[in-house]
Order: C-alpha cells, then structure tokens, then sequence
C-alpha cells in the first residue's frame, strides 16, 4: 500500500493488476483513505464492476462525484468542467471488462484535468503514455516453519487466522496447528479471496482437514505432477471446491444471483430465483450459507439489507448460468421484478420518506438499466421494456434526466404498432416531464399535449401529470393564461385525488407563472402554500427550492433583506440534500441582494462562493450571472472601473451566446451597474465593454478572481 501511494503522489495514473480475487479493490479503497489529506478536494471511488454498457462509464463518474447532467454539453465535458483546477483523486475501479472506454475516460480527464491522479485496478494495465502498472502481489508467507508467534506477522497467515476465527471463535494459532496453516497459504498463493474461501470451511473443518482437501483439488489441477499453478486457476479451482461443497439449492440460487446488478434485497433474490428448485422459503437460509462462506458479501449501510457477488464470483455464477440455459427466463423474470419496484418508486414518489426514497431508487439504478438493456435494448420484451422507461419517469426525473429521457425516446421510436393507447401516453408523460426537468419546454410542451390528444385512456392521476406538464411548458413559452388554466385543473385534480404532492407541484407552477407576470402578492401567496404542503411532507428538496423562489418574490417586492433571509434557507436545504447546483444558485441569488444593499464586502464573499459552486457544476448561464454580481460591486464601490465595464461587456455577450435572458434580480443591477459606469467612464464605457465581450470565461473569471472591487 505504501509503494502504491507513493506512485500516487508522482505519478498521474496508476493502475493495480492482478488476478480476480488478488486484493485489487479493497488495496486501492485503503490506498485511497491513506491519501485524504493530500487531496484536498477529495478521493472518490467509482465502482464500474455493475456495468455492461461502455457508454455508461461517464455517468458511473457523475454518480459519484454528484456532478449533475446538463442538456447544453456532453456528460463528459460537465466532469471535466467539475474537476478541471482541482487536486482530487479518482479510483475507477473493475475496468477490464470495459478497458477501451475506461482508456478513453482516463486519457480525457488527464488530458484537460492537470491537478488530479487517477487509480485504477483491472486485470490489465490501460496501456496510456505515463501510466505505472503495479503488479498486486500475493499476501507473504514464511518459506519455513516459525512459531506462530512470528508466523502471523505475515500477511496470508494473518488473513486465514482472522478469517477463522471469525467462523469459530474458539481457534487460535498454535505451534501445533501453524504447519497445516502454512501449506493452505502457499497452496493458495497468498491470494486473499481463495484464503477467505478456504477459512470458510473452519466451521466443520479443522486445518489439517482443509489443506488434505486442498491437496486433492491440486492434484486434479495438475495430474498428480508438481508443478505450479496461475493464480487464476488456482482462485478458480478454490471457488470450484467451496461451489462443490453446496447444497443443491444453494448452487442454483448462487448461480441465478449472477443476474443481478450492482446488489439485491432479500425480496428481490426471493422473486427472480425461486421455483421448485429454490423455494422462496428457504432463500434466507441459503443465503446465510453463501455468505458465511464468503461467496456474497451483506452490507448494512443504508438501513436495507443488500447483498452483492464479488466481481470473481459473479463471473464464476454467470459462467454457471449459462451451462444452465437459464438466462432468458431468469432475466424475464429480473426485468417483470424491477418493473414492480418501479411501480411501487413511482407510486411512493408522492408519499414516502424523501431520503429512504433516495437512497433505494438510486440503489436499484444498475438493476433497472439491466432491466431496460435486456428488454429495450436486445429487444427481448418492448412491451415491458416501454412499461418500465415510463414508469421509471420519477427516477430519471431525480437522479439521470437525460439518461431517461434518452431511454424513454428509445421506448417511443420501439413501440411495437399493437402497443395500447394507455401505455403510448405514459411515455408521453414521460418524455414531457424529463423535457421539462432539462428546460426544454417547446419539447415538453409538445409530448404533454401528444399524452393528452389518448385522455380517454388515462386515468386521473395521469391525465393531471399530461396537464401539469403542459400547463408548466406553455407559461415558459409566454403563453401564461393557456398555462395557468391547465395547472388550475391540475390543482382541482389533486384535491380531488387528495394527492398533496401533486398539489405542491401544481401550486408552485402557479407561483412562477404569476410572476413571470409581476403579480407578486399571487406569486407569494401560491409559493407559501406550496411550501407549507412540502413541509409537512418533510420534502427538503423541493421546500428548498420554493424557499428560493419566495426569496426572489421578497426582492422584486422591495425588500432585500426578507429576500436575503429566505435566500438562506433554501441554501441550507439544497446543501443538506446535496444539490450543488440549487446551492449555488441560491449564493448567486444572496450576492445579488447583498449588493442592492451596498453590503460589497459580504457580496463579494457569496459571490466568490456562487462563482467557485457555478463552475463545479458546469452551469455557465450560473457563472455569467455570478460575474455580473462581480461586476456591479466594483461599478459601485471601485476603484477599479474600467475591469468592472469589460466584465460586464463580458456578461452581455456571454448570456447573448447562450440564448439566455435575466431575470428581474439580474436585470435591476446590470441597469443600476451600468448608469454607475456612465457616470465615471462616459465616453470609454462602450470600447471597454466590447474589449470585454471578446474575453473567455477563463479570462473573466481571472479578472474578477485577481481585481480588487
């Protein structure tokens, strides 16, 4: 581990190799915790053992650094835009069966990302310019016999020990037991998977017992010949011992785990692998078995217990799947699975907890991009396949907006023509409410009104999603009466429903469209009501969210100082949700209220705050605005006039390139800016402007980085 994170230190990629089962993941976990303190920004682990898509590799990223889709720019150029400038270190972990696009990856981020050091572990290098390949050795064990005493400072010795007596409390090494013990680790090679398989048995073997058995399995391996043995046959041959030695059931349930991605509960395991064979009576019991012997992992960690294989065994179960000729009919049933749990996520979205929600949706992500692979992808099941993309809306909406919409799109293009009017419509839905999640209204817009031409196969609470789609869309495209109209029908579908989410939402929208029309004492009264729904709901997302939209209320009413309070309260709550851009929104929004109070100094800070928070999530519109709060803070206070006018002069062209527009908070300073400007530069304002519209966003965050205002 130390010559690992020395390599680190120097070098900018490093790759662990070695054999299944060698150790590879938990060296560069524990790696990764010894170098926290040299990264400033962070270690982040990105785990690409659950994907079989290549494409997906970027999004495993994203996932992990909390980096945010963005429809203006690839989801590759959004990580880079998040990382460039920062000292963090990334361990993609698991690339062999995805090694071309993990190259492409890396070469990437280490290409435009200076400042970051990347660990990887496969089974093979990369093969990049500069890359260390470091070969995982075997764990040391003595070449001859020691007191066990000296004998359990080696790493193998230690393992099997630990292990051991983790399934029998009442082992310890001894001078009259090391001997066996120290055959089982130089027959395993120091290989850490094979010992814990190994030490597994110690229930019902003892030491000795277990090295005669693993002498057999050796001489099968070799014909009787000495001779030594690839550590990867010799893993294979000890999975070989310890699959040999199961039940019957638990041979079949181990090998139908293999269908799985990324983890599964009890219930899942009990619904996708259970017939005359498996009895769903019996999953638990075979479940303990397999992980007592270490063939599964269980973790505790987010309140649900979820078991997963080990990269090493999935294989060795999938290689077992097939001989069985079980895949299909196991990944029909996977796919008719993970469709039921999208329809309780999608049900529960309106009344769960927030969090626990959350936490599973985000979970099950690789199980139901399994789903959709095999039944929308390989074109197994359209018809479900259709059926879960819609149904997945909420999930997408939450967690991948662009991810889903680009499998409800591939859903709409793949309807087989005898598709039913209902289901046509739900993808609809779908679509409309992904477009509306990305700001693409004229796109949602038009899918909500296709949903609504199949009403008649709708029922209320769809139709009510159709309107408030559309309703949302049309007040963004300046057709705010029309809109309004249909979110009122919304808002009376949800009481009638006694739907108080859905209720939320509609209020909400009707907030926002009343003031897009300057009606504050509307928008304030609909915001209020819609915040106290998400409060007693204990939503802290979507509560964020309205507290921000009251805060802009406050100040188009004249009152910086209400504003700025509410302007609080929904950064805390988008921080404490982990929604970095929101955050970073609202450290714009606060500097621009801080600066309608001349309060410069504290301006300043939220805005270097909001610039640092804009950029990490890749949101330029963000970051102009940011810029311009900069901007008016030096064209209020100086000295340093003629840098405020180019990086305003900036700001104008950027947003103009960016087809965006300001928003009364935005448009009151630049206007206020600008008259402050005339008044000291008169004649030079406009050269210095355009002098500043041909300047970069590095250049003018430079600027507004480097110069007093």
């Amino acid at each position: 581990m130390q010559d690992i994170a020395n390599l680190v230190e120097t070098t900018p990629l490093v790759s662990i190799v070695g054999t299944g089962g060698a150790g590879k993941t938990r060296t560069a976990i524990e790696v990764g915790a010894r170098l926290l303190e040299r990264f400033p920004q962070g270690v982040w682990f990105v785990e690409l053992a659950p994907l079989n898509d290549p494409s997906l590799v970027p999004n495993a990223l994203a996932r992990a650094l909390r980096v945010q889709e963005s429809s203006g720019r690839s989801l590759l150029d959004s990580l880079i835009a998040f990382i460039s400038g920062k000292r963090l270190l990334i361990i993609l972990d698991n690339c062999e069966h995805l090694i071309d696009q993990a190259r492409v990856i890396a070469r990437s981020l280490l290409r435009e990302c200076q400042n970051i050091a990347l660990l990887t572990t496969s089974r093979e290098a990369l093969g990049i310019d500069g890359e260390r390949a470091y070969q995982i050795p075997s764990l040391s064990v003595p070449d001859r016999v020691l007191s066990a005493n000296e004998a359990i400072g080696y790493g193998a010795v230690a393992l099997f020990a630990d292990r051991v007596h983790a399934a029998e409390t009442r082992f310890e090494l001894t001078d009259d037991n090391l001997k066996p013990v120290l055959e089982i680790c130089r027959r395993l090679d120091g290989l850490p998977l094979a010992i814990e398989l190994a030490a597994a048995r110690a229930k019902i073997l003892s030491p000795q017992e277990i090295c005669d058995r693993l002498d057999r399995v050796v001489e099968l391996l070799t014909g009787g010949r000495q001779a030594s043995i690839p550590r990867h046959a010799t893993l294979r041959a000890v999975i070989d011992w310890s699959y040999d030695l199961l039940s019957r059931q638990s041979r079949a349930l181990f090998d139908r785990l293999a269908i799985f991605r990324g983890g599964f509960t009890l219930e899942a395991a009990s619904a996708v692998c259970t017939d005359q064979t498996v009895l769903p009576n019996d999953v638990l019991e075979s479940l303990s078995s397999l992980a007592a012997q270490s063939l599964i992992t269980v973790d505790f960690a987010h309140g649900t217990t979820r078991y997963r294989l080990l990269e090493a065994t999935r294989q060795y179960a999938l290689e077992k799947l097939k001989e069985r000729s079980e895949m299909d009919a196991l990944a029909q049933r996977h796919a008719q699975t993970y469709l039921q749990v999208a329809v309780r996520l999608d049900r529960d979205w309106y009344c769960a907890s927030e969090r626990s929600w959350f936490l599973e949706a985000e979970a099950e992500l690789d199980n139901f991009r399994a789903a959709l692979e095999w039944s929308l992808g390989e074109s197994n099941d359209l018809r479900r396949g259709c059926l879960l993309a819609s149904t997945l809306a909420r999930v997408w909406y939450s967690l991948a907006p662009i991810e889903g919409r680009r499998w409800v799109r591939l859903a709409i293009a793949s309807m087989p023509e005898e598709t039913a009017a209902g289901d046509c419509a739900q993808l609809y839905i779908a679509d409309a409410e992904l477009c509306g999640a990305l700001f693409q209204s004229a796109a949602s817009l038009g899918s909500a009104e296709q949903a609504l031409r199949l009403r008649p196969a709708l029922d209320d609470l769809q139709v009510a999603r159709a309107q408030h789609a559309a309703g949302s869309a049309l007040a963004a495209v300046g057709r705010g009466s029309e809109g309004e109209a249909l979110l009122q029908e919304t808002l009376a579908a949800a009481e009638s429903l006694d739907n108080r989410r859905l209720k939320a939402l509609a209020l909400s929208d009707l907030g926002t469209a009343h003031s897009r029309r300057d009606d504050l004492d509307g928008a304030r009264r609909f915001y209020a009501d819609a915040l106290a729904l998400y409060v007693s709901l204990g939503l802290e997302r979507p509560a964020a969210s309205i507290a921000g939209h009251l805060a802009e209320v406050e100040f188009e009413a004249g009152d910086p100082a209400a504003a700025l309070h509410r302007g609080e309260e929904a950064r805390a709550g988008h921080a404490a949700t982990r929604n970095r851009r929101s955050e970073a929104a609202d450290l714009s929004n606060m500097a621009a209220y801080l600066v309608a109070m001349d309060c410069f100094d504290d301006a300043r800070a939220y805005a270097s705050q909001a610039l640092e928070a804009g950029r990490d999530v890749a949101a330029p519109v963000l970051v102009a605005f940011v810029l311009q709060h900069i901007a008016a803070i030096g064209a209020l206070r100086g000295p340093n006039w003629d840098q405020a006018a180019m990086l305003l002069g900036f700001v104008d062209a950027r947003l103009q390139s960016l087809g965006a527009h300001r928003d009364y908070t935005e448009r009151q300073e630049r206007d206020r800016a600008l008259a402050a400007l005339q008044g000291r530069l008169r004649d030079r304002l406009d050269d210095l402007m355009q002098l500043g519209a041909r300047w970069d966003e590095e250049a003018a965050v430079s600027v507004s980085t480097h110069t007093v205002f």
